[in-house]
């Protein structure tokens, strides 16, 4: 918590947390509602499945959690900084949603064909989903700043007293919080579930 601290102030970090509970949330109802309404399991385990890149369902050991962090640690949050320079509000998080949700759906299939195996499958998927997440809203919350720092930017560039603001130390400011904090928990994330993942859903055997 202090190393969080020291390189985002409390603002910010409350962001994260927000950010993070509305993905906890997402997930809760996407999992009760697919639980629900009974979907045809088949077919969305085949469209979950075409969204991991070959690389990583092919891959194991350290190669497999090599692919996790290449994709969620470097592919992913490029895609949320691009997102970040669109003048938009909230457009970065829409990965957070479609992450959080798209687990919902998992966990509501998983409990639908087994119980048991599913809640197995589900404790043991709780490590690295929440670190995942929780990284990437982190990003967000640093993202949000810099969204916000371009949007006032435009405004002010159509006034005749203009401020002089730096976009580079916004970004530079992103950088930091990638740096110091999503990149590394993406990392512990990615070994959560190479290695440990399959040790706890073990334990339901």
């Amino acid at each position: 918590m202090r190393v969080i601290s020291n390189v985002i102030n409390k603002i910010v970090f409350k962001r994260a947390i927000n950010f993070f509970i509305l993905g906890v949330a997402l997930t809760v109802i996407a999992t009760i509602i697919t639980v629900i309404i009974n979907p045809d399991l088949k077919e969305i385990v085949e469209r979950i499945g075409n969204r991991l890149p070959d690389t990583v369902k092919e891959s194991t050991g350290i190669e497999k959690a090599w692919e996790y962090i290449v994709n969620n640690g470097f592919i992913v949050p490029l895609q949320m900084f691009i997102l970040a320079l669109i003048p938009i509000q909230f457009l970065y998080v829409i990965h957070i949603i479609s992450t959080s949700s798209l687990l919902g759906v998992v966990f509501g299939i998983v409990l639908q064909s087994d119980f048991k195996k599913g809640f197995g499958m589900i404790i043991s998927t709780l490590p690295h989903s929440l670190f995942e997440v929780f990284a990437y809203c982190l990003f967000a919350a640093i993202l949000f700043e810099l969204n916000k720092f371009i949007r006032i930017k435009l405004k002010i560039m159509f006034k005749k007293d203009k401020e002089r603001v730096s976009l580079s130390k916004k970004i530079l400011e992103v950088i930091k919080i990638y740096a110091v904090l999503t990149l590394p928990i993406i990392i512990i994330a990615a070994f959560l579930e190479t290695y440990i993942a399959d040790i706890i859903l073990d334990l339901f055997h």
